[in-house]
């Protein structure tokens, strides 16, 4: 069914829940729903095809780094009832939550400064708009999609509310709580990513014959340190589609490749067993950045107020370890490396590289631009031009998948099999995590007993058990008697919430015995042994 049809079939729907429950009887959630409408202008949302909003979002809780509590950023939406189009743009800032587009059929948000379409598993964009839009469930209707359910009464701030919650047919259910004074929903709850994520609407005000909330206060989790605030400067109706702009951004390229310029290779620097690189920001520099498959754009808290960047919003850090700390998000205009440049870069902040001898990390937002060769015996990085890249090696291609952004593959570990993340970024070699070693009773296997402390990373420090195997093969690597660190913590990357089950971590102790070629955008991996990797020839041309 086409969203044009679920418009017109709306108002029947409506309809056909707005009569009021008799006085005996206790009101269902479609007919509590229906009032809800009824008190931000009812029937009148049949009349509101467009809507156009300019706001200003504040952004508290950075942690006293620069001495404001609040930075304020503008923005402003496009939304087009009768089509499902939906634009979404904060000029000054590339970080993922405030870009996001739709057609109508397809969902796109921009993250981390790269433009990417939701796969066929994630909610459609009707979903995503009746969370994002206010005046969505109102101008176009509950539809058949969705299962309404009375959950009960609340309390809060001195207020009586009524819960419905919200399951669509394809996506996760959400919460509408309804003022019991003024009929309106006033709060909207959902679980994201393992977050209570909640929306507080307030300042409603009257905008032609409907009314809108002014104000939307935004909480992921429970601090109240996170809360963003959204407030609406001007709201207009029914401006002709045609005068609205849903164009989607350009997507993020490395600039510096050309004719004459198809790869680059540059020395890289072993650091406490990284990849260390060379990099610029915004013109300055060099700083030293980690070349970590296993992170974000991240930079130290020192670094972000030496170059003076904005904050856009807070961030919860999570890595090898089982803490979190708390960064803020900013935006960096142009980074470069070996001659290449990438422009408006989101980057995390954290506080716990202020005590480590680097500036910051990059990873996935550049290593998905450009197929990388990292030559470890030769203390070589080579950057290729997407356009002309082609492998022409020995080494045989092994799938390539992503766990969130971390890259991964399948392997097996003495005839174990399972799904590995590759991290440049650890000095371990094969960090097993705690359900695998769990599962497969490996800690008795293995006769593991020795107990290892890494120096201190994001997620605090990691305690493992250390030991050997005997066989680890990835594709038709085989790699005899790997070093292996058995995971006795839950949390961090490897023992996360999101219930993909991650075997383990494939780490510098064993990639310092590979030449390895990453081609993210083609999903391939490519691993030649040092003692073979003087055939492994890598051609950038056609």
């Amino acid at each position: 069914m086409t969203a044009r049809t679920l418009f017109r079939l709306a108002g029947a729907l409506w309809l056909a829940v707005a009569a009021l429950p008799s006085a005996t009887a206790a009101p269902t959630a479609q007919a509590l729903m229906a009032q809800a409408r009824v008190a931000v202008g009812g029937e009148a949302w049949r009349t509101v095809t467009t809507l156009q909003t300019q706001f200003v979002r504040s952004y508290g809780g950075n942690g006293g780094n620069t001495g404001n509590d609040d930075h304020e950023e503008a923005g402003s939406s496009d939304l087009d009832f009768v089509s499902g189009r939906y634009a979404q743009r904060i000029p000054s800032s590339a970080v993922a939550r405030q870009m996001s587009r739709s057609d109508g059929r397809d969902f796109w948000q921009q993250r981390m400064g790269r433009v990417e379409k939701l796969d066929a598993a994630a909610p459609n964009p009707e979903q995503y708009l009746r969370r994002q839009s206010y005046g969505w469930w109102f101008a176009r209707g509950n539809g058949k999609a969705s299962k309404l359910e009375l959950r009960g009464p609340r309390r809060h701030g001195g207020v009586d509310y009524t819960v419905v919650q919200v399951t669509p047919q394809r996506g996760a259910a959400f919460d509408f709580w309804i003022n019991t004074a003024t009929g309106r929903v006033e709060r909207r709850q959902e679980v994201v990513d393992g977050k209570l994520l909640t929306v507080d609407y307030r300042d409603f005000r009257r905008v032609d014959k409907v009314i809108m909330p002014f104000e939307e206060r935004t909480r992921d989790g429970r601090d109240q340190r996170d809360e963003d605030v959204l407030r609406v400067t001007s709201m207009v109706l029914n401006r002709p589609a045609a005068q609205l702009d849903f164009t989607l951004p350009a997507p993020a390229a490395i600039d510096g490749f050309g004719a004459g310029r198809r790869s680059v290779t540059i020395p890289f620097e072993p650091c406490q067993a990284h990849i260390c690189v060379a990099m610029t920001l915004n013109g300055q520099g060099p700083f030293r950045f980690i070349l970590d498959t296993g992170a974000r754009n991240v930079i130290s808290n020192r670094l972000h107020r030496r170059l003076q960047l904005p904050v856009q919003g807070v961030a919860v850090l999570s890595g090898m370890g089982p803490q979190s700390e708390r960064g803020m998000l900013t935006t960096i205009n142009q980074i470069g490396l070996a001659g290449l440049t990438l422009n408006q870069q989101a980057f995390f902040t954290s506080p716990t590289l202020d005590n480590l001898p680097i500036d910051g990390t990059i990873g996935y937002e550049w290593l998905s631009l450009t197929p990388t060769r990292i030559d470890y015996a030769a203390r070589q990085i080579t950057f290729y031009d997407p356009r002309d890249f082609v492998y022409r090696g020995a080494a045989t291609a092994i799938p390539l998948t992503f766990h969130d952004r971390t890259p991964q593959v399948a392997a097996k570990l003495d005839g174990l099999p399972g799904m590995f993340t590759i991290d440049t970024g650890s000095d371990y070699s094969l960090t097993l995590n705690q359900s695998f070693v769990e599962r497969h009773g490996l800690v008795a296997k293995y006769g593991a007993g020795d107990v290892v402390q890494t120096a201190q990373g994001i997620g605090g420090k990691s305690r493992v058990l250390a030991t050997q195997g005997k066989l680890f093969e990835i594709g038709d690597v085989r790699i005899a008697d790997p070093t292996l660190e058995l995971a006795t913590h839950a949390g961090g990357l490897l023992n996360g919430t999101t219930g993909t089950a991650i075997a383990g971590n494939i780490s510098n102790g064993i990639l310092r015995q590979l030449d390895i070629v990453f081609d993210y955008q083609g999903g391939k991996l490519y691993l030649t042994p040092h003692s073979a990797s003087s055939s492994n020839k890598v051609d950038a041309t056609n």
